[in-house]
């Protein structure tokens, strides 16, 4: 009898992680007679009465709850014979802690009703439904060490805020509080392509598994091998997913010849290492080495430092500080006083953040060379037409900023990485090119990964036009001729990560531009509406965030670190988490470099440093004055219109992190357009006092 591939779900996994490691062998020995043979025995499998299709394995004193089909075993739930089996979820406020009599009492087990999210009046505590004893911990398989600190706590806030490590938390917390069957049915399935994956990750070797695809996702895998091709889909469609599994596809396509070699790219380097441990399980060891993953910045540096030295980078800050410094003794050139005066009214009317996108987007971002190249280049969406006078006056004010780093910018080292490509003095080409996140990758960096391919059919590209930063009017084969996607794009429309709420509220923060359809994606998960909270002090917005992401942390049942904080800047960033630090709630600002997504910590991070990440629970903060456009400020309409495109883009990019829970914080006497006119039907409100 062949076997059945397994599949997972996240709760699981953390159960697994609490099974008696004494006792290891026994449940992969199960697990592996269970993937051959699922059918129930009435003895040691048995089918559940009163619920379609879940059957439990026993493990000695433990239970493998499970479905099946003719090729498939999902994996639900590992528990204890005992209470910690078949024990009530407990809703808000309950205390209970009640057996059934017989194991096939399922009313707790398949209880479906969700919880209600809802602030708990301030000071209030949850008392935990039982004391922690020794014995109990001891039984769970928790560490001697991390006894005194569980045995101390009394409530869920002691238990959520305890010193001990995430995964001996998480343990705990399954324990303590287990879903009920149903509703772990409705997670999403994980991949796990034989028991010593289990093994592995139990004994920590591996950070997770990869989603299986559904039927539409599937499909997109083994589409259009043959490039360019792209797919594009909403934040949580599992675009990005299918670029994994798809890596599998081009290696062993049936005309592969076994030394095609593959650069697989993505947004931030806070994902590289995720993502190289879920293709070592899809690739043979043999593959892998065949595999780069790197995001497009980290190949243009390579290849730059391949021909000379490279100094520091400049940091975002010293650029802003720098230009600002440069407009401030910056005379235009003119032919007369009355020209002069027109070329700084004109430059005047552009602000720094505007004149740097011009930079990188279409001067650098295009690799123009000459003023008469960038008299004559298109600017679709950028909301403000140029005449010549200020399109020389800005060339020149970008040749004098050029001039003046202190340090090596991405924007310059990528088209001086195409150039070298280009001609050829960079021969180590790839075979296939894969690119996540397409949209808000400038001109320049898709030039450079379409040269770094050794044909357009090798190209791959992911892409979601509604959280493009950057207006994306222009035409992919602008950007270089090998990027002809039509007739090769397929969507993706299932929402797999946020719940309708998050999706629907986000969504709602957008506008099209002329010629955009936008749709939202159809979430499968479905949750609390998100918090809006308006007319808050700036001052006290880190209340607002303890309280939430506290209450959050209650209702989900998971540490706080699982939640991130996301501000305009960093300078607000770095004093939000300070002063959430000395409120008692553990908080690190990361720079979008930085990030380590296993601090034991709150993270606190840009907007801009969000792309590409998740997390439980989220909060939008930080819109203080000046950190937003505002109309009376422009004196051109267009230019106004440009700047809060991007500002809805970059909240929706925000929102849209959120898997469960989120919060957006409005201060008092905000003007920021988008938030001023939020469709307040798709939240929960609440008026600061």
């Amino acid at each position: 009898m062949s076997k059945r591939q397994i599949t997972i779900k996240p709760t699981c996994m953390r159960e697994l992680l609490a099974f008696p490691a004494e006792r290891s062998a026994l449940l992969w020995e199960k697990i592996n007679q269970l993937v051959t043979d699922p059918l129930p025995d009435g003895k040691v499998k048995k089918k559940l009465h009163g619920v379609e299709g879940i059957c439990r394995l026993r493990v000695g004193d433990h239970r493998v709850f499970y479905r099946f089909g003719d090729d498939w075993v999902c994996l639900l739930g590992v528990r204890r014979r005992s209470e910690d089996t078949y024990r009530e979820v407990p809703e808000a406020g309950d205390a209970l802690r009640i057996p059934p009599a017989v194991e096939e009492d399922l009313d707790a087990l398949l209880d479906d009703k969700p919880k209600k999210f809802s602030f708990a009046p301030v000071g209030q505590e949850r008392p935990l439904p039982f004391e922690l004893t020794r014995s109990w911990l001891t039984e769970l398989g928790i560490p001697a060490s991390a006894h005194p600190v569980l045995r101390r706590c009394k409530s869920e806030d002691d238990l959520l805020e305890a010193a001990v490590p995430s995964e001996v938390l998480a343990r705990v917390l399954d324990a303590i509080f287990p879903p009920s069957l149903e509703r772990v049915a409705q997670q999403p399935d994980l991949l796990v392509p034989s028991t010593e994956h289990l093994i592995r990750y139990k004994e920590g070797d591996l950070l997770g598994f990869l989603l299986s695809l559904d039927e539409d996702q599937l499909e997109l895998t083994r589409w259009a091998l043959s490039g360019p091709t792209m797919v594009s889909g909403g934040a949580g469609t599992g675009k990005s997913t299918v670029a994994l599994y798809r890596v599998k596809e081009v290696l062993t396509r049936p005309n592969a010849t076994g030394k095609e070699r593959l650069l697989f790219t993505t947004y931030t380097r806070a994902l590289l290492a995720v993502t190289r441990q879920l293709l070592e399980q899809i690739l043979t060891p043999e593959q892998l080495g065949r595999v780069s993953v790197a995001t497009c910045d980290q190949v243009a540096r390579e290849i730059v430092a391949g021909r000379r030295s490279i100094r520091d980078l400049e940091s975002d800050r010293d650029t802003r500080r720098r230009l600002r410094e440069l407009r401030k003794a910056y005379e235009p050139s003119a032919t007369s006083s009355f020209e002069g005066r027109l070329r700084s009214r004109a430059l005047a009317r552009l602000s720094d953040e505007y004149l740097l996108e011009e930079f990188d987007w279409i001067i650098t971002g295009r690799a123009l060379k000459t003023l008469d190249e960038y008299l004559a280049t298109p600017r679709p969406g950028r909301g403000v037409a140029f005449p010549p006078r200020v399109r020389t006056v800005v060339w020149e004010l970008c040749q004098e900023f050029r001039k003046g780093r202190s340090g090596e910018r991405f924007a310059e080292l990528r088209n001086e990485a195409v150039d070298i490509v280009r001609g050829g003095g960079w021969r180590d080409h790839w075979d296939y090119v894969f690119v996540d996140e397409a949209q808000d990758l400038s001109p320049s960096a898709l030039s450079l990964m379409a040269e770094v391919c050794t044909s357009p059919e090798g190209l791959f590209f992911v892409a979601d036009s509604k959280q493009s930063l950057y207006s994306r009017s222009y035409s992919w084969t602008s950007a270089h001729p090998r990027l002809k996607f039509r007739g090769r794009t397929a969507t993706l429309k299932r929402n797999y990560r946020s719940t309708k709420e998050v999706e629907n509220a986000a969504f709602s923060v957008l506008v099209p531009e002329d010629g955009e359809a936008l749709e939202p994606s159809t979430s499968v998960h479905e949750g609390p509406l998100p918090v809006l909270v308006r007319g808050v002090e700036p001052e006290r917005e880190g209340d607002w965030v303890v309280r939430f992401v506290r209450e959050m942390s209650r209702h989900l049942h998971l540490r706080q670190n699982a939640a991130a904080v996301l501000v305009p800047s960093a300078e607000i960033g770095k004093a939000l988490a300070t002063g959430l630090a000395d409120a008692g709630m553990p908080a690190t600002f990361f720079a979008g470099r930085d990030l380590d997504l296993k601090t034991d910590c709150l993270k606190v991070l840009t907007l801009h440093s969000a792309k590409g990440l998740e997390f439980p629970t989220v909060v939008v903060c930080g819109f203080h004055e000046g950190t937003y456009p505002v109309e009376a400020d422009f004196d051109d309409a267009g230019l106004f219109a440009e700047r809060m495109r991007h500002e809805r883009r970059l909240l929706y990019v925000g929102l849209t992190r959120a898997m469960r829970g989120l919060m957006l914080i409005v201060p008092k006497g905000c003007r920021h357009q988008a938030l001023s006119g939020l469709d307040t039907v798709r939240w929960h409100v609440e008026e600061a006092e």
